[in-house]
C-alpha cells in the first residue's frame, strides 16, 4: 500500500480521460448538493478532504465496474487548459476508486462542468465576503442547464463559471474587469479594489493548486487483503459485503445481481425476510464441499473463489432451498423482526440443498426432533465462536443426522424465572421467544381468532408504555417479555393502549354471562397468561397496575412451561455464566 497526493488538474485529467472506474459493488452517486458545495468550500480553503482509495486494475483481479456519473465532453475544458494546471504526469493505468466515489464524481461535476442538469458559477462578491469573514457555501451558485453551452460569467459578470477559474489567464482578467467596472463596490478605493482582486485570486490559486491524498493498494494484494484495507479506511464507514464485492469479481458471468434480482422475484420469502445474496453462495458452498469431499468453508474468499459454471448450474436450486429453509422459520414463528438467526437457516437450507440435488427426500426424519434442535440453536447462549464456524458445524449435523441418522447433540437452554424477566428486545433469545409466541399461540388473545404462519401479527405490550409516565414503571420493565405478547393486527388496534384489567375483565364478564369461561381460561393458558380462578376477585385485582412485577413473574414461569413443551430436557434452570456470550447473527 502507497500514499501519494495528486493535483487538483491530475485527477481532473484522470476523470476526464476514464481512467478511473467505479466498481459495480458501490453504491451509485448519492450526494446532495449541500454536501457537494461543502466539499468545494473545503477545496477553495485548503481545508483536507480525506483520501481517494484506489486500486490499480490487473489481470488477476479485475472487477465489473461503472465510469463515474458525470457528463464528460472532448471539448469541455479544452484539453490544453487541464495541462497548463501544475500536476504531475496523469497515470496511464486505470484505477477502481474503492473509496472517494462521491468526492471525485463530485469535483468532475464542478470543475468540469459534467453535472448533467445544472451549471456551477462561483459568485465572485460572496466569495469575497465568504472568506473573509465567516465561513459559508453561498458563494457557490448553480443554474439550471439549457440547450446551448453556459456563459462563461453571468449576472453583470458577477457570477463565474466554476471550470473558468482553473484558467489562470482568463479568470484574472474576469476578476478584474468585475472588481473594476461593475459597480458592486462603491465604497473601495483603488487600494482597496487592488487588495480585493488579489485576494479573490488568491482563493483561486489555491484550487488550483490543492493537493489529494491518494492511497493505492498493492495489485498483488490478495482480495481478502483488498476487502480489509477497504473497510478499515472507508470513510463512510459502510462495510464492502462480500455479495457486492462478488456481483463485480463474477460479471458478467455470471450476472449475480440479476440471479438474485430473478430470485426474489421467484421467491416472495426472500424478500419477506430481507435475506442477503451472499446467502445462496454460503448454501453453493457448502453443496459444494459436501460434493468434492472437501472440508465445508463459507469465508469471504471462498465464495469470491466459486467456478462461475458451479454458480450458474447450482444457483436455481440453491435458490429455492433457501426459500424452503425460511418458510419453515416462518412456520416456527419467524418474521422479519424477530428471526433470530439467519445463519441456522443457512445451514438448514444448505442441508436441503444437497439431499434435493442427491434425489433424496428433504423432509426431516423426525420434524419434532429437528424443531427441538432448532430452538435449542436459537435460544443458545454459549462462546462467541465465529459464525461462519457456527454455520459449517449445523450444516454437518444436520447433513450426518439426514443422511446417516446420527442425531446432533441438542445443546442446553439456561433459563429461569429471573432470566427470562430481564429479557430485552436487543437479546437474541427475546427474539427466539417471540417465535415461540407465534408458532404455539393457536388463538388471538383478544379475539379468539385463529393464529396462523402468515397471520398478520403485532407484538403488543399487554400493560402499555403509557404506565411509564401514568404509573413510573421503568420502560425497561415495561419492554420486558413477560408483558410483550403477540396479537393479530385488528385486535392490537382495537385495544389500543388499555390496560389488562379493563378489557380482560370485560372479556370475563362477557363469558361468564355466555357460560364460556372454560373457553376463555383454555384462550389463556395458550397465550400463557395467568388464568387461575378466572373471574375471580382476586385473578381481576392481579390485572392491575399495582400486581405489575407479580403478574410478570407468573408469566414469566407460563414461557418457561411453554420453552419446556418445545426443547424438552434441554431447558436447564439456571442463571447465565459471566463468560457466555449471546450469540446472534
Amino acid at each position: 500500500m502507497q500514499t501519494t497526493s495528486t493535483s487538483l488538474g491530475a485527477l481532473l485529467r484522470r476523470i476526464k480521460d476514464g481512467s478511473l472506474t467505479i466498481p459495480q459493488f458501490q453504491r451509485q452517486f448519492i450526494w446532495r448538493e449541500a454536501q457537494v458545495m461543502l466539499l468545494i468550500d473545503s477545496i477553495s480553503r485548503s481545508y483536507p478532504i480525506g483520501s481517494l482509495l484506489l486500486l490499480d486494475k490487473n489481470p488477476n483481479l479485475e472487477l465489473a465496474s461503472r465510469s463515474i456519473q458525470a457528463w464528460i465532453r472532448s471539448e469541455v475544458p479544452p484539453d490544453d487548459l487541464l495541462q497548463k494546471l501544475p500536476a504531475e504526469p496523469s497515470a496511464d493505468v486505470l484505477s477502481y476508486i474503492l473509496d472517494g466515489q462521491q468526492r471525485t464524481t463530485s469535483i468532475g461535476r464542478v470543475f468540469l462542468d459534467a453535472h448533467p442538469q445544472q451549471v456551477y458559477y462561483f459568485d465572485l462578491k460572496l466569495m469575497l465576503e465568504a472568506h473573509r469573514s465567516e465561513e459559508t457555501t453561498t458563494w457557490i451558485r448553480r443554474r439550471r442547464r439549457g440547450k446551448t453551452r453556459p456563459e462563461e460569467r453571468r449576472e453583470r459578470n458577477r457570477l463565474l463559471r466554476a471550470d473558468v477559474s482553473l484558467d489562470q489567464r482568463k479568470a484574472e482578467i474576469f476578476v478584474n474587469e468585475y472588481i473594476e467596472d461593475s459597480g458592486d463596490f462603491p465604497e473601495f478605493n483603488r487600494g482597496q479594489k487592488w487588495d480585493a482582486t488579489a485576494y479573490i485570486k488568491g482563493v483561486f490559486e489555491t484550487i488550483r493548486n490543492y493537493k489529494i491524498p491518494i492511497v493505492s493498494l498493492d495489485q498483488d494484494g490478495g482480495i481478502e487483503s483488498i476487502c480489509r484495507v477497504f473497510e478499515t479506511i472507508n470513510s463512510t464507514g459502510t462495510q464492502l459485503r462480500t455479495f457486492d464485492l462478488a456481483v463485480a469479481r463474477f460479471f458478467p458471468s455470471p450476472d449475480l445481481r440479476k440471479l438474485w434480482e430473478d430470485s426474489l422475484d421467484q421467491h416472495d420469502v426472500l424478500r419477506d425476510f430481507e435475506v442477503e445474496g451472499e446467502r445462496i453462495l454460503q448454501v453453493l458452498a457448502l453443496t459444494n464441499a459436501h460434493e468434492s469431499d472437501i472440508s465445508p468453508d463459507v469465508s469471504r474468499k471462498t465464495l469470491l473463489n466459486l467456478r462461475p459454471d458451479m454458480i450458474n448450474a447450482g444457483w436455481t436450486s440453491a435458490a429455492a432451498t433457501l426459500a424452503d429453509a425460511y418458510t419453515y422459520a416462518r412456520s416456527l414463528g419467524a418474521r422479519l423482526r424477530t428471526l433470530p438467526n439467519h445463519n441456522v437457516v443457512t445451514a438448514i437450507a444448505a442441508v436441503k440443498n444437497v439431499l434435493r440435488r442427491q434425489g433424496e427426500r428433504t423432509e426431516w426424519p423426525d420434524p419434532d426432533f429437528v424443531k427441538r434442535w432448532y430452538f435449542s440453536k436459537v435460544l443458545r447462549v454459549g462462546s462467541s465462536q465465529a459464525s461462519n464456524y457456527r454455520i459449517t458445524q449445523d450444516f454437518g449435523d444436520l447433513l450426518n443426522y439426514s443422511l446417516r441418522g446420527i442425531r446432533p447433540t441438542v445443546e442446553d437452554v439456561k433459563m429461569n424465572i429471573d432470566v427470562v424477566r430481564r429479557l430485552r428486545p436487543t437479546d437474541v433469545r427475546y427474539k427466539a421467544l417471540q417465535c415461540i409466541f407465534a408458532s404455539t399461540i393457536r388463538e388471538d388473545l383478544v379475539s379468539g381468532g385463529m393464529i396462523e404462519p402468515t397471520s398478520r401479527l403485532e407484538d403488543h405490550h399487554i400493560f402499555p408504555r403509557k404506565a411509564r409516565k401514568e404509573y413510573e414503571i421503568p420502560v425497561v420493565r415495561l419492554d420486558s417479555i413477560c408483558n410483550r405478547i403477540y396479537l393479530l393486527a385488528d385486535s392490537n388496534r382495537s385495544i389500543g393502549d388499555a390496560y389488562p384489567h379493563d378489557y380482560l375483565h370485560e372479556q370475563a364478564e362477557r363469558a361468564a354471562q355466555q357460560g364460556m369461561l372454560g373457553a376463555l381460561q383454555r384462550r389463556l393458558r395458550d397465550c400463557m397468561m395467568p388464568c387461575d380462578n378466572i373471574g375471580s376477585t382476586a385473578w381481576t385485582q392481579g390485572l392491575e397496575v399495582s400486581y405489575f412485577d407479580s403478574f410478570c413473574e407468573s408469566r414469566a414461569q407460563l414461557i418457561l412451561d411453554r420453552v419446556r413443551e418445545v426443547v424438552g430436557s434441554s431447558l436447564k434452570d439456571g442463571p447465565i455464566g459471566e463468560d457466555e456470550l449471546v450469540e446472534g447473527d
